[in-house]
């Protein structure tokens, strides 16, 4: 029995070894974005590092099974639990390499809530292919353990010489050398060894910052400096927003206001082939050319245009339920609040923070998919907007989601051809060909238009366009691939491609008008609430914003949200992360060193961020 029970332990050695490899093996996609490993010390770091993270990673089918093994005595539940929680492991990290791969986050809570939460279905769709791909992954880890098995049992048989305990050893070096050499570096601010905690997944290495700065192993000017911009917990602040009571005086001719929002408008896709209805409109606006969203998603981009501040308060305001200056003073003023999302306003949780006052709120749409919900928000929209009582000023929110999920209705008359049949996400890497996915995402902005299209028609006929203020813009852009550092769609970086979005304002008192200049979305709302709903509060008071119509440059401006966010300048971008490490690029996402880092700007611009915060 004793025999038969070291075989079995060996058995599970053997096999742990082969998973290893395989975690090994896809640790390779996260290799592929290290960035400044030239030395030859960081890349025998990189090396030592990837050995021993993923060795651990490894290690705990194991020990759950001999553990197992310790406790029930039972060799085929032992095997079982091996089996299991091995296929687990390669599986959560196949996943998490695939998301951080095109988006460059890792699996986490927040991930979890958007994919499983309510209503996840309007942010995800998955074709039927997706589907097919992960039952047959999962199918072929299952039957790889049987096969790592079966060479195990034969491995044993032979008496092949295993050597774990040379293998142990030089794990445990490994392990060492990796969380020493990391504890210098992050005490030192030494971002190619550092950048790692960012790269892999459940990485948590040693600090001991005090410790080595008291044998004198820090330099201390560095990480003075560096500490500043680093320090963005949160945590112990209280909010006082706005900063002083809201003071407004209430026009006599209150103009209705429109928000038509497109989730995932590239800023070069508002042309006369793509979206001839808005583009048409857009002879009429105020057209802003050089517009960006507050983030590179939508969490964050709404929010911005709604409280015109950075979205890094998205957290504390759901948390706190603090509704926007905006829809507190349209409430106030006795606006009808018509809110009409394609995709559901409980995740990301709108209905905590941006309309957590609005009354008998609509939280969610019927349909099928993202083209579905957006013929269904258009309908009941016009149909409200008929039984509408002219005499009372509207708000009104229209969100469409079909280019987000690359959705077009069945037999579509597309515009641009060829187009992807369906889109497989899991093909998204740096050797996939776009061109058939832009046409797929082409042909959802026309679909999405002729929709606005019908929107601007209906109040034309009314005669409602005289007095009615409509914003049409985007909440954040979209990237196929375009910086060639394997980004696709949003939320990973904060180059053009994800954070420009066209943005025009129509008021049929103003003259059309193209303007060049830089605006963001902190200043449409900060510019509604002076010029039209009367308030006379300094912007600061409530706003990260400018006047629209004002040329002003700007040295730099925040944009992202709580995870991640960037302070972002003229080509240069500094990217900080919930971790404390930050790293600066260029616009088109190239690395730099640290002495392009402008210190006092960038810790101006951590200091604002602060600024409707206060310390306990």
């Amino acid at each position: 029995m004793d025999i038969e029970k070291k075989n079995l332990k060996k058995q599970l050695y053997v096999v742990f070894i082969f998973n290893v490899i395989v975690l090994l093996i896809i640790s390779k996609k996260y290799s592929a974005f290290f960035e400044n490993a030239d030395t030859l010390f960081t890349k025998f770091y990189l090396t030592i590092t990837t050995f021993s993270h993923f060795f651990l990673l490894g290690a705990l089918p194991i020990l759950l099974s001999l553990m197992t093994l310790l406790l029930t005595k039972s060799k085929r539940l032992t095997k079982g639990i091996h089996m299991l929680f091995s296929v687990l492991v390669i599986l959560i990290i196949q996943i998490d390499s695939t998301i951080f791969g095109q988006f460059r986050y890792h699996i986490s809570p927040i991930v979890l809530k958007l994919v499983f939460g309510k209503r996840s279905g309007d942010i995800f769709q998955f074709s039927a292919i997706n589907i097919i791909i992960a039952v047959l992954f999962v199918a072929g880890l299952i039957g790889l353990q049987f096969f790592f098995f079966f060479l195990a049992k034969k491995a044993i048989a032979k008496d092949i010489k295993l050597r774990i305990k040379a293998t142990l050893a030089f794990f445990v070096f490994a392990t060492l050398f990796s969380n020493f050499v990391y504890a210098w570096s992050d005490a030192n601010y030494y971002r190619p060894v550092t950048q790692v905690k960012n790269v892999f997944p459940v990485f948590y290495p040693l600090t001991a910052d005090d410790l080595l700065d008291s044998m004198g192993l820090v330099d201390e000017a560095k990480a003075k400096r560096n500490k500043e911009l680093t320090n963005t917990d949160f945590s112990n602040k209280t909010v006082n927003y706005p900063l002083h009571p809201i003071v407004s005086e209430t026009s006599p001719t209150r103009k209705n206001i429109l928000y038509l929002i497109v989730d995932t408008w590239r800023y070069n896709c508002m042309t006369e082939a793509i979206t001839p209805n808005i583009y048409q409109f857009s002879k009429k606006c105020q057209l802003f050319d050089n517009h960006i969203s507050g983030s590179n998603m939508t969490t964050g981009g709404v929010f911005s245009l709604f409280y015109g501040i950075p979205a890094t308060y998205f957290d504390t305001f759901t948390g706190q339920e603090i509704a926007p200056v905006f829809m507190n003073e349209l409430q106030k003023q006795q606006y009808d609040l018509l809110i009409y999302g394609s995709s559901g306003l409980e995740n990301p949780p709108f209905n905590r923070n941006v309309f957590a006052k609005v009354p008998n709120l609509r939280v969610s749409s019927k349909g099928e998919n993202p083209s579905d919900r957006d013929l269904t928000i258009n309908n009941e929209w016009m149909a409200a907007l008929e039984k509408h009582d002219p005499k009372k000023p509207f708000f009104g929110y229209l969100f469409y989601d079909s280019a987000h999920g690359f959705d077009i209705p069945k037999n579509y008359n597309l515009k641009f051809k060829p187009s992807l049949a369906e889109v497989n996400y899991l093909e998204m890497d740096d050797d996939y060909n776009p061109a058939l996915l832009y046409n797929r995402y082409l042909n959802s902005l026309h679909y999405i238009d002729e929709l606005i299209g019908k929107v601007l028609v209906q109040l034309e006929k009314k005669g409602m366009l005289d007095n009615t203020l409509i914003v049409i813009t985007g909440d954040h852009g979209q990237e196929f691939n375009d910086c060639k550092k394997g980004y696709w769609q949003h939320g990973g970086n904060f180059s053009k491609y994800q954070i420009r979005t066209p943005m025009m304002i129509f008021d049929a008192s103003k003259a059309p008008k193209t303007f060049t200049h830089q605006t963001i979305h902190y200043d449409i709302t900060a510019t509604i609430l002076k010029d039209y709903l009367g308030v006379k509060n300094d912007l600061k008071d409530f706003s990260f914003g400018r006047d629209l119509f004002i040329p002003n440059k700007r040295d730099y401006f925040i944009c992202g949200y709580n995870q991640k966010f960037a302070i972002i300048e003229k080509n240069k971008i500094t990217n900080i992360y919930p971790s404390g490490l930050f790293d600066v690029t260029d616009g088109m996402l190239n690395p730099l060193k640290d002495e392009n880092i402008n210190y006092d700007l960038v810790t101006e611009g951590l200091s604002e961020m602060n600024r409707f915060f206060v310390k306990k």
